[in-house]
C-alpha cells in the first residue's frame, strides 16, 4: 500500500480511520487534510468519505450486475430445426438444410427446451417472414393467449404458419396471411380430426 502497488481494502481504511483518526475523505480522495481539526470537521469529512465509499461500491455492484447480464444474455444456445412449416404452396429451396441454429439466449424468453425451429416454405407471410427464413417457435397450446399472434398450427398433420385469431361467435379459428395475394383459412374444429396449436413465433433467423 505504501509503494502504491495495491489499494487498501475497505477494512484497511476503516481501521486507519478508527485507530489513527485519519480523515476518511482524505484517505479515499487525497483531498482536504489528513487529520480533522475538530469533531465537527471530522464528522463532515467522515460523511463525505462514506458518501464517496458508497458511490464506489454502487459503481462496482452495477459493473458486476451488467457483466453478469451480458454473460447470461450473450451465451449461445442451439435449437434444432425439426422440419418445414408451410406459408402457402410448397416452394423449392435453394439454400442448404440446417440441423440446428445458434441464437443468443437474450433473444428469447423462457427455457431453451420450450423452443423448436422450423424453416418457412412459401410466401404467404411476406414481407414479415420470407421463404427460407427459420422461425423459432415457443411451444404453447393456449389458443386464447396466442390469439392475434403469428403461430404454427397443425391441421390434419400439415403445419401452417399464419396470424391466428379466434372468432368466438362462429366457433372458428381464423388463419390470416400477411401477403394479400393469399386467402385466409377458416377452420372449424369439429371438421378436423387433428387441430393443434404448436406455438407462436418468438424469434427469427434469416440468411443473407
Amino acid at each position: 500500500m505504501e509503494s502504491g502497488k495495491i489499494n487498501p481494502s475497505l477494512d484497511n481504511m476503516l481501521q486507519l480511520w478508527q485507530l489513527y483518526k485519519v480523515d476518511l475523505h482524505w484517505l479515499i480522495t487525497g483531498e482536504g487534510t489528513m487529520f480533522a481539526d475538530s469533531k465537527i470537521e471530522r464528522s463532515q469529512s467522515t460523511n463525505k468519505g462514506w458518501e464517496k465509499l458508497q458511490m464506489m461500491l454502487n459503481k462496482s455492484l452495477e459493473e458486476i450486475a451488467t457483466a453478469k447480464v451480458e454473460l447470461v444474455d450473450g451465451s449461445v444456445i442451439d435449437i434444432p430445426v425439426v422440419g418445414e412449416i408451410a406459408a402457402g404452396p410448397p416452394v423449392e429451396s435453394n439454400l442448404p438444410q440446417a440441423d440446428t441454429i445458434s441464437i443468443r439466449k437474450g433473444q428469447i424468453k423462457g427455457m431453451p427446451g420450450n423452443f423448436i425451429s422450423l424453416r418457412v416454405n412459401g410466401h404467404s407471410m411476406e414481407p414479415s417472414l420470407y421463404h427460407d427464413d427459420i422461425v423459432v417457435i415457443y411451444q404453447c397450446n393456449d389458443w386464447e393467449k396466442l390469439s392475434g399472434r403469428i403461430c404454427a398450427v397443425r391441421i390434419d398433420g400439415a403445419i401452417t404458419l399464419k396470424m391466428m385469431t379466434l372468432d368466438h361467435k362462429t366457433r372458428t379459428v381464423v388463419l390470416l396471411p400477411i401477403n394479400e395475394e393469399y386467402q385466409p383459412i377458416l377452420v372449424k374444429p369439429e371438421d378436423h380430426s387433428d387441430l393443434t396449436l404448436i406455438g407462436n413465433v418468438a424469434s427469427l433467423y434469416r440468411r443473407f
